[in-house]
């Protein structure tokens, strides 16, 4: 499975490099943790009201196919703050 994640907004309008994950790649505890809550990535929603706000684009490519979705600060579910917790730290290790 292969995660993507992408941060962009804030007050400097912040744009960071993608973050790819190959859960491949991953021990295997930690590959089925990102891969269980991939599967589970709930649709995005609409931006929150204010301006400045912190955006993030989850894309997950897996054999079930391709799926996208974005979530505003302050209203990102913690399912997807985990999953973008374990990606960064993935991310790091495999960069």
């Amino acid at each position: 499975m292969r995660i993507e994640v992408r941060q962009q907004g804030g007050f400097a309008g912040l744009r960071r490099p993608a973050i790819v994950v190959e859960t491949e790649d991953l021990e295997p505890g930690a590959a089925r943790e990102l891969e269980a809550l991939a599967a589970r990535l709930p649709a995005g929603g609409p931006p929150a009201r204010g301006a400045d706000l912190m955006r993030y684009d989850v894309l997950v490519d897996d054999p079930s196919g391709r799926r996208t979705a974005s979530f505003f600060e302050p209203d990102v579910p913690e399912t997807v703050r985990e999953l973008l917790r374990l990606a960064r730290d993935a991310g790091r290790r495999h960069a």
